[in-house]
């Protein structure tokens, strides 16, 4: 029996995996136009020193910074495969930039401040404990007025794990395309590393750690597949 390398197994979940971004199943196209927006305005031409949490390959970090002015970035993902291609689509002439392997829920071994945090479809595998020494950890890497935007998962109003799982299972056991192992790997890792917090659980989260949740877009399009960007600016202590 031939055994499939890591390489074969990274390559097909990426290939899923951009399968669903490019289908647009999680609603990438939306939440990163809502998130280009609130950085652009927030920002204008001022220059941009960026901390991308779970950063994947960068693509949609690489489409939201298109129109800003990025003086520095700074990608922290657990995989070297994806580190490598976000070096490859992050790095840009006089733009320093740092790429990290390490895991977004372990003490960041990230040492500059920055004025923006962005994160896609990471946060919500922690544990609520998790997410809340991650919001406390890059509290002390924001500097003063410092934007965090979340693109993730979350539950809606009253909605426990179990009924979250049981709609979004349907949702993607109903997308033409995604068949056989893919659908069986993608169930699989819901089941396994999906803990979304509702909007409210992310307010009282941010409120703890000196973040205040200043704005939020729901995905309606997708009541079955729940997903929002979020927006939290640095509170400032008095």
């Amino acid at each position: 029996m031939k055994h499939r390398s890591e390489v074969d197994i990274f390559n097909e979940q990426w290939h899923c995996y951009q399968c669903l971004v490019d289908k647009n199943v999680m609603g990438h196209q939306q939440l990163i136009e809502a998130a280009a927006r609130a950085a652009k305005k927030h920002f204008s031409n001022k220059n941009i020193h960026l901390l991308d949490l779970g950063c994947g390959d960068a693509s949609v970090t690489k489409k939201i910074t298109r129109d800003l002015s990025l003086s520095s970035y700074t990608a922290v993902d657990l995989s070297k495969s994806v580190l490598a291609m976000a070096r490859k689509n992050m790095t840009r002439p006089g733009v320093e930039t740092h790429f990290v392997l390490n895991n977004i829920f372990e003490s960041l071994p990230v040492k500059e401040s920055h004025n923006l945090i962005f994160s896609s479809f990471a946060i919500h595998h922690g544990s609520l404990e998790e997410k809340q020494a991650l919001f406390s950890e890059v509290r002390t890497k924001a500097e003063p007025g410092c934007l965090f935007l979340m693109i993730d998962s979350i539950r809606l109003k009253d909605q426990n794990r179990e009924q979250y799982l049981e709609n979004v299972s349907r949702y993607f056991r109903s997308i033409k395309g995604l068949k056989g192992n893919w659908q069986d790997s993608v169930l699989e890792h819901i089941s396994q590393f999906d803990f979304p917090e509702s909007i409210k659980q992310f307010r009282e989260i941010g409120e703890q750690a000196q973040w205040q949740l200043t704005d939020h877009h729901i995905l309606e399009e997708r009541p079955e597949f729940p997903a929002a960007l979020l927006v939290f600016q640095a509170i400032e202590a008095k």
